[in-house]
């Protein structure tokens, strides 16, 4: 089979790039550095080069297993070194390797085409259960109704290690049911004395070769840690830009009844369920990361003093193509021939006529940016330790430009001349559950694939802004008494102050801009007189999905759609109401005001650590609200205190094993936008509404008591055994699910009314629900013994999560028994690793099972089905500190996302869940080099 011209000249460029790194390194192989780089999981006497042993990698996973046993807490350690082994750059997908963590991916922006996790869940609860910090410090929010906070912007070239802690003691922040995300960067006292090292890696987007797209990407990052006496600066920098193509399927519409003389909701006969189009998306992607750290300590006898500091910034330029078979409105000349004009024929069976081929175009592109400063210290005077800091960050999220343009013919009805009463009907073939048809007669073929009868309808753009200012500080006291008894008191204070603005444009039409029909009229949808796609600069894309499409897809020139977007909707903002630039604009501040305090106790091998923990949060924000006869802004405010009681116990009978076992109450805040702001509305690419949200300022915080044990044996070398069985009680339970600025069906709504009455589901949260959670974790790792010499350093490791998540909520005037979002039942990740006289081989596997995305009123919840991942490492280091690799990501060629409506995997979703996303395999080239 012949390379296509786009793989040959990807083949050939990543060749020279390795060469053209290789070259100038491998010149100075006869320097030898203090310290050369290792490999994860290395034989305990593994050599290489005469007497030099490799241990680097390996001592950071067994550094950071002594620091997990050592904790006083649930914590599961990673180091960086070991993230940065696996040829992901995204950290949401790098940390679902550790047990009990999931990823997820908001599609309502079309995230999952980047092929890119965004979100993590800790042991089965949503993803705004979580504490995120940066070197102990909160990061900024800029997701508007959810906490979570997207890992886009950060990479693991920044980090020297993750630490997720699953049961934080009193002196953390108690907003964490699910647990405390820590991400760390380095201190030039954790590196060698004068330290550099370079890394880089070129990469190949396997489907965009295939569809001859750019797909070229790559990563460089250089870090340097150097001391001067009791000084340590540490620097690092990186870049990466990444093409990824994402395809996909999805229903067009949502499913409806089939059969509508069958009484009850739609969700109540999941046998009677009649789908309505289907549609094929294609996404190009642009992924831009980059960012730095700068970190300064200084240490002496009783002080130490230092500086934290990291920037981040994702860019993203995403366009998506659609192309569809869905039901429009007839023209006027074309009669409906059921009763009433409606969607049912006459026997009470749907029967939807109006059969229509569109093309849809739309961008997604978004700018992210993060910045985190701490200035802090700790102070030591006799049996006292004093720790403070005080801290900065600041997030922002921005869609500058959002693209929508739709493209429509005139609706096939079967007759010979177009007109009269239609024959030809909507049918949906749903035998591939991925890939479903509309059945098509030989002219309904011929009439709908005819690119140059799909005309442009309309062309809008929208905005979309938000960003959070955050300040905290924090003063900590210690007091040692002894070894044994009573060990120590802790008590301490934070105070944090947040200020945040959100705003958008657009998104009611309001720049939407209609090509006229011949009387200047908005011209509806059956009489687009625009260009057509068949006129309009483009490229046409080959081998969707094994040929599935069946309307041909046509990338279109994104240049010419933004300068049409410029002359027809830009243009009207100079006449636009200013009501409309400040009606869905937000200015809030949120305060809190933490304290504890907490002992140490100690019996012989028994270490008991109680403590309390108070917060007081005040929440304040200001909106436009538009009540009808009167408009303006108004601001309204909340404020709730916990009190958070908890106990740990370690029992460690020796240095290699330690039993725990925790009781804690936690909370988890609303998010800011769903407790204040204004009234929200959700429109399909017609404009059309489709949902209505309305934030909730009587939300009650969500609380837990959570009941956490373990069992941890540490083994020989790198060897790692561990169990921890979880319990949690939940009241007050938010069904939200981590989301990008974007809607969703949430947790209580008013009366259902049904599309063809044209009534939309109407939102509020309620934190009525109560809730349950638990399960087992299981982790194992363990490098062979007794092989022959060629096959020592080779090992296992693996983990298994087994839980349940389940709440009783109130919908659609009923008590409901449901699943939580983003918990699934079963996770496991297993590795095959070898490493050997320089050589580090791994293959690993991760399965996530099937998730609740979203929970709706009368109609089925929308799923998520599993998901999983393979990825295969090799990795050659030499004695001069030189590491050469490549990797393979998703060496299997699995999807990546499948949202189905319901549980069952023949009902696929419509694209506002998601649908089939496939992004394929990426290959890669490592390069790093220490010195």
């Amino acid at each position: 089979m012949k390379m296509s011209k786009t793989r040959l000249r990807a083949f050939h460029l990543l060749c020279g790039t390795a060469i053209a790194l290789l070259a100038p390194v491998s010149a100075s192989a006869g320097t030898i550095p203090d310290e050369p780089q290792a490999t994860l999981g290395e034989n305990e006497d593994t050599q290489t080069s005469g007497d030099i042993l490799v241990t680097g990698r390996r001592d950071t996973v067994r550094n950071a297993q002594d620091e997990q046993v050592k904790s006083q807490s649930f914590a599961t350690i990673v180091s960086g070194e070991e993230l940065r082994a696996q040829p992901q750059q995204n950290l949401a997908d790098l940390l679902t390797r550790l047990p009990g963590i999931s990823s997820s991916v908001d599609q309502s922006r079309n995230a999952a085409g980047t092929g890119e996790a965004q979100y993590l869940s800790i042991r089965g609860l949503d993803t705004a259960y979580n504490a995120y910090l940066l070197d102990g410090v909160r990061l900024a929010q800029t997701d508007a109704r959810t906490r979570a906070i997207s890992m886009n912007l950060l990479s693991p070239f920044a980090l020297a290690s993750v630490r997720v802690d699953k049961a934080p003691t009193a002196n953390f922040d108690g907003d964490a049911i699910a647990g405390l995300i820590d991400l760390r960067t380095a201190s030039a006292f954790d590196l060698p004395e004068h330290h550099f090292q370079i890394r880089a890696q070129g990469q190949i987007a396997g489907r965009a070769a295939a569809r001859d797209q750019n797909p070229w990407g790559g990563t460089v990052q250089l870090e340097t840690a150097q001391r001067f006496g009791d000084f340590g600066i540490y620097a690092s920098a990186y870049y990466g830009l990444k093409h990824i193509l994402g395809e996909s399927t999805a229903m067009q519409h949502d499913w409806e009844k089939y059969n509508n003389n069958i009484p009850g909701m739609i969700r109540d006969n999941l046998d009677n369920l009649a789908p309505r189009g289907v549609q094929w998306q294609a996404f190009r992607n642009r992924i831009e990361r980059m960012g730095g750290t700068l970190n300064l300590d200084w240490n002496s006898e009783d002080m130490s003093l230092y500086l934290r500091s990291t920037y981040g910034r994702y860019k993203l330029k995403s366009w998506m193509d659609q192309t569809a078979l869905r039901q429009t409105d007839l023209a006027p000349d074309q009669i409906n021939p059921n009763p009433n004009k409606g969607n049912y024929d006459a026997a009470g069976f749907r029967a939807d006529y109006g059969l229509t081929a569109t093309h849809y175009f739309r961008t997604e592109h978004s700018n992210q940016e993060l910045i985190s400063t701490k200035v802090g210290g700790q102070s030591r005077l006799g049996n006292f330790t004093f720790d403070y800091h005080g801290a900065y960050s600041r997030g922002e999220q921005d869609y500058p430009l959002r693209i929508q343009s739709g493209f429509s013919g005139r609706p096939y009805i079967g007759t010979p001349t177009g007109t009269g009463v239609a024959i030809d009907r909507l049918v949906t073939s749903i035998g591939d559950r991925t890939s479903p048809q509309v059945v098509l007669s030989d002219g309904a073929r011929a009439a709908l694939t005819d690119l140059s009868t799909l005309k442009q309808w309309y062309v809008t753009q929208q905005f979309e802004n938000a960003h959070e200012r955050r300040l905290e500080g924090a003063f900590d006291a210690t007091w040692h008494h002894a070894d044994q008894g009573l060990v120590s008191i802790a008590t301490g204070a934070k105070v944090e102050d947040a200020k945040r603005y959100s705003n958008s444009l657009g998104d009611d039409g309001a720049l939407q801009y209609y090509f006229p029909t011949s009387s200047g009229a908005n011209s509806p949808r059956y009489a687009a007189t625009g260009p057509s796609i068949a006129d309009l600069p483009g490229e046409m894309l080959g081998g969707f999905m094994h040929n599935s499409a069946q309307v041909p897809i046509k990338l279109l020139d994104t240049r010419y759609i933004e300068e049409q977007v410029r002359r027809l909707s830009t243009s009207k903002l100079a006449s636009l109401d200013p009501d409309k630039l400040r009606e869905n604009r937000l200015d809030g501040t949120e305060n809190r005001v933490g304290a504890y305090v907490m002992t140490t106790l100690q019996f012989g091998d028994l270490q008991v650590v109680p403590g309390v923990r108070y917060e007081y949060n005040r929440f304040k924000g200001t909106y436009w609200q538009d009540q009808g006869a009167t408009a303006g802004f108004v601001t309204s405010s909340r404020n709730y205190d916990q009190w958070l009681p908890g106990v740990i116990a370690n029992y460690r009978p020796n240095d290699q094993i330690v039993v725990r076992a925790s009781v804690r109450k936690s909370y988890s805040r609303p998010a800011f936008d769903l407790l204040l702001g204004p009234t929200q509305i959700e429109r399909n690419d017609a404009g059309q509404v489709t949902g209505i949200f309305l934030p909730n300022p009587d939300l009650d915080a969500q609380e837990s008591w959570n009941f956490d044990t373990s069992l941890e044996v540490k083994g020989s070398g790198t060897d790692f055994f561990s169990v921890s069985p979880y319990y949690k009680k939940l009241k007050h339970v938010l069904f939200s699910t981590g989301t990008t600025n974007a809607g969703g069906d949430l947790n209580i709504w008013g009366p259902p009314q049904s599309e063809e009455q044209g009534g939309v589901e109407v939102s509020q949260l309620s934190t009525n629900a109560t809730g349950k959670v638990y399960g087992v974790e299981l982790f194992g790792r363990y490098s062979l013994k007794g092989l022959p010499k060629w096959l020592s350093g080779l090992g296992l490791q693996g983990n298994v999560t087994l839980q349940r998540a389940d709440a009783k909520v109130f919908v659609n005037g009923q008590d409901r028994s449901q699943r939580m979002p983003q918990a699934p039942r079963v996770m496991y990740n297993g590795a095959l690793f070898y490493a050997h006289a320089g050589i580090y081989a791994e293959l690993n596997y991760n399965y996530t099972g099937d998730r609740l995305y979203d929970l709706r009123s009368d109609r089925p919840d929308t799923y998520i089905q599993p998901v999983s991942k393979a990825n295969l490492i090799v990795n050659y280091t030499m004695p001069s500190g030189l590491t050469v690799g490549a990797s393979v990501e998703n060496l299997f060629d699995e999807h990546n996302y499948w949202a189905t409506t319901s549980e069952r995997k023949a009902y696929l979703s419509n694209d506002r869940k998601g649908g089939y996303v496939e992004t394929g395999r990426v290959y890669m080239l490592n390069v790093s080099y220490a010195f």
